[in-house]
């Protein structure tokens, strides 16, 4: 039996909505699928963006080392922010771009630019741990250094400690916000660390610092556990101060062994450090 021209015309209208609606379910696929893409793509892009804060910061910190080996206080001051805080062993806290460049200048240097003839301060920076914030303003780091110390003829000393790093980016150029060196040890080259340990550095009369040392800690026959910026990678666990202290020494630093070697040597005398706050 024919289909009467009615019914023709309500099956196409049928067909129609059909397929319109299916067309509609295609085209909400469609958008949901380009927006998936455009996350993973937003979320790509931020990663390489950090990957890129993270190698820009290791180079600075680099860079930094190879400065300090050579004594260019003019551009080690360059890479700190202008409020920059730095502690460097147990010289105490320089607070601003200005202090910054005192300590390294006058406290570390002895108010000379560059490497005295038959000087030799090399300074390894090693095993760095960087993490950068999310939003890629920020970022914490640890370091290791290795220290030779020398003047020839004169004396010669290893040394050894952990930087806790803080970064900014300004301008969209990574600085060193934060600074805080925590010394190991300090040893005369002809003893070595197991008989001519010396005790951490203390505060330089001509460069004082803007506030006394933040702990006090015992460097080498006795030891201190920087904290750790970062968690456990696998158990995510933080690190505590309390942890520190459990895990570190008290009263053990070598007692002040008399006034340094030479004008403007990296080796001051100090006090007896006291136990770990």
């Amino acid at each position: 039996m024919a289909e009467s021209p009615l019914s023709l015309r309500s099956l196409g209208g049928g067909a129609l909505l059909a397929a319109g609606a299916l067309g509609a379910v295609a085209l909400s696929s469609a958008a949901s699928a380009q927006g998936t893409v455009e996350r993973r793509l937003a979320a790509l892009e931020s990663r390489v963006d950090r990957l890129d804060d993270r190698a820009r910061i290791e180079n600075l910190t680099r860079a930094y080392g190879y400065y300090v080996d050579k004594q260019l206080w003019n551009e080690v001051a360059d890479l700190f922010s202008d409020n920059a805080r730095v502690e460097i062993a147990g010289r105490g806290v320089y607070l601003g771009k200005a202090s910054v460049d005192r300590l390294f200048l006058q406290s570390m240097g002895g108010g000379q630019v560059g490497l005295r003839p038959g000087g030799l301060f090399n300074h390894m920076i090693l095993q760095g741990v960087t993490d950068v914030a999310p939003d890629g303003k920020t970022a914490k780091g640890r370091w290791r250094a290795f220290v030779q110390i020398g003047q020839a003829k004169m004396f010669g000393i290893w040394s050894e400690g952990t930087y806790e790093n803080e970064y900014v980016k300004e301008g969209g150029v990574w600085k060193i916000s934060g600074m805080h060196f925590y010394a190991t040890f300090y040893a005369p080259y002809e003893k070595g660390w197991a008989q001519g340990a010396r005790p951490n550095n203390g505060p330089t009369k001509d460069a004082p610092p803007d506030a006394p040392q933040s702990v006090e800690y015992d460097v080498y026959p006795g030891h201190y556990v920087p904290p750790f910026h970062y968690p456990n990678p696998v158990t995510g666990k933080p690190w505590t101060i309390e942890e520190s202290r459990r895990y570190s020494t008290t009263g053990m630093s070598p007692a002040p062994a008399g006034p340094p070697i030479q004008p403007g040597s990296p080796m001051p005398a100090a006090p007896a450090p006291k136990p770990a706050q």
